[in-house]
């Protein structure tokens, strides 16, 4: 009986010692519903997933919100443990030479391009809005070519507000359901913004990357796998499915 009350003991103590203390660098930005910094916490359902994760695993988790471009720095200089949301087709030409582990799907996404619902289908972009730090990858060959000018704003809703009252581009480049969400908390509905099917957009999905922490991608890996039906309530949950 002392034996299996020992050895029950090493189990236990075992699995809770194999936590690490992780930090993982997130974007400084109002990304609701999918991730907001809300009095200097991280919140939404990234934070809710990584929490769980967390959890399940005993790791201890500090999160470190960082502007955009920033961010790919401490990935790369390893002064993060890791990084969401990452993607690899997001600032490959930075991250040339360095080897990034990136995990299964956290969640699919559509970036693509509101524009007056009046003009759907006949929009000729001249001008996109997009938020400071943003690549517009759809149209970026139009973009480095000068067939289409970017103008940067700090946040979603300036921009939204701005293409509303001003006129100063002719489309808004961002996640369509980040931006449909905050039109709806703004009181804009499809008929006035709509996203625009018919403009180049791009279909792909949000990863946990890591330069170092290969154990714990796997890690995340199993988790999603065995945490599927959580997630897809935890989808539901911020309107994200």
């Amino acid at each position: 009986m002392k034996a299996l009350i020992l050895s029950v003991f090493i189990l236990i103590f075992s699995q809770v010692s194999y936590g690490k203390n992780l930090i993982i660098g997130v974007e400084n930005i109002d990304y609701h519903p999918i991730s907001s910094i809300k009095s200097g916490e991280y919140a939404g359902y990234a934070r809710e997933l990584l929490d769980h994760f967390a959890k399940e695993y005993n790791h201890n988790i500090t999160y470190r919100p960082l502007p955009i471009v920033r961010l790919f720095h401490e990935l790369v200089e390893d002064e993060i443990d890791l990084k969401f949301p990452d993607n690899p087709n997001w600032a490959s030409d930075f991250k040339q030479g360095t080897d990034i582990t990136y995990s299964q799907s956290a969640l699919s996404y559509t970036d693509g391009i509101m524009v007056s619902a009046d003009k759907l289908g006949q929009t000729k972009l001249k001008t996109l809005g997009i938020v400071r730090g943003f690549t517009p990858y759809a149209v970026i060959n139009e973009v480095n070519q000068g067939a289409i000018k970017v103008k940067e704003f700090n946040n979603i809703k300036t921009l939204i507000s701005i293409f509303l009252n001003r006129g100063d581009v002719e489309g808004v480049y961002f996640n369509v359901a980040i931006a449909s969400y905050t039109m709806r908390s703004l009181g804009i509905d499809d008929e006035i913004i709509a996203f625009d099917s018919s403009l180049p957009h791009i279909n792909g999905d949000y990863f946990l990357s890591t330069v170092k922490h290969t154990d714990i991608i796997k890690e995340f890996d199993e988790f999603l796998e065995r945490n599927s039906s959580f997630v897809e309530k935890l989808k539901e949950k911020y309107g994200l499915n």
